[in-house]
């Protein structure tokens, strides 16, 4: 809404055109001050930036000249009237200068502004993909370690199973000795009986003197076989399944030799698979000597490679 100065200023501009027109009439001749100020407010009228910016000290200014022209022929106010109109027109430029520069400064200070605003969404824009990158890094991690989780999970309940069963074969192991110990105790205080009766002259009761039959001989045990499942391939050491094989064996193995033959068909050349197929019989003869089968029992050969055989064993058992 425009206020009654904004509206004045055109008026205020037409008076002091005509004021510029009607001047050379009032003007003395020959005057020099009036020749200067009137060319520097021409100047100042016609310059395409300023000019338009202060339309009411140019006014002011014109009204200035105009005193000059119709009162400086006095002498004693020519000066007067020639300071106040170099003033006006002072005042004029410096109005008018300083609305071109207050113009710049806002214009500046929008383009400061709206290299801040571009800044700021820039910066958000980075923070987004920051934490995007986080957020997909973290649940990278989170993932990996649930993994991980499971695998060591899966190895315990593993370990814990090869564990039980291993402790079963020794008990059974020792039991199987605890028997044989007991047989051997009678026959021996039996012949020692016999002994005594002989020396002493007694005839000996029906039956006495004979030898206690022997304990039943052991049923002979079919051989175990380790399948593919019992090594990685190209590695020796025993997978899970291959312990609970192990087990099996220890088991088996009560009061017998056992015999380990071992096999590597993992494509290598025939050294390799040689040298593979030995390390994975020893292998199982260290697992089985740890679940308590005495290692004076057992014998591990490496058979290399054989036809119809990838990766495994096959545990053979017989009387020692």
């Amino acid at each position: 809404m425009q206020t009654s100065r904004t509206r004045a200023r055109p008026a205020r501009l037409a008076a002091a055109v005509l004021l510029a027109l009607a001047a050379p009439a009032w003007a003395q001749k020959d005057d020099p001050d009036y020749d200067r100020l009137r060319g520097s407010l021409n100047q100042l009228v016609g310059e395409r930036t300023l000019g338009a910016q202060a339309p009411a000290e140019i006014a002011l200014a014109e009204q200035a000249l105009a005193n000059l022209a119709e009162f400086g022929g006095k002498r004693k106010l020519h000066d007067h009237y020639v300071f106040l109109a170099e003033r006006r027109i002072d005042i004029a430029w410096a109005v008018a200068q300083a609305v071109v520069q207050e113009r710049r400064i806002q214009a500046l200070d929008r383009e400061h502004d709206q290299i801040l605003i571009a800044a700021s969404r820039r910066d958000a824009e980075q923070a987004r993909l920051e934490l995007e990158r986080q957020r997909i890094q973290s649940l990278a991690q989170q993932e990996e370690a649930d993994r991980l989780r499971a695998e060591a999970d899966e190895a315990r309940e593993a370990s814990a199973q090869t564990s039980k069963q291993a402790e079963t074969a020794k008990k059974q192991a020792a039991q199987a000795r605890k028997l044989a110990d007991a047989q051997a105790r009678e026959a021996e205080l039996a012949r020692k009986e016999a002994e005594l009766l002989a020396a002493s002259g007694v005839k000996p009761p029906p039956g006495a003197g004979k030898p206690v039959p022997a304990a039943p001989a052991a049923k002979s045990v079919a051989p175990i076989a380790l399948g593919e499942g019992a090594f990685a391939p190209g590695q020796a050491a025993l997978k899970p399944a291959g312990h609970a094989q192990v087990t099996r064996i220890a088991a088996a193995a009560t009061g017998k030799s056992v015999r380990i033959e071992a096999y590597a068909n993992d494509g290598g050349s025939a050294k390799a698979n040689q040298a593979l197929s030995q390390q994975r019989a020893q292998a199982i003869r260290d697992a089985l000597v740890a679940a308590g089968v005495p290692a004076k029992r057992i014998s591990a050969v490496g058979a290399g490679a054989k036809a119809g055989t990838a990766r495994g064993a096959t545990a053979s058992f017989s009387e020692h």
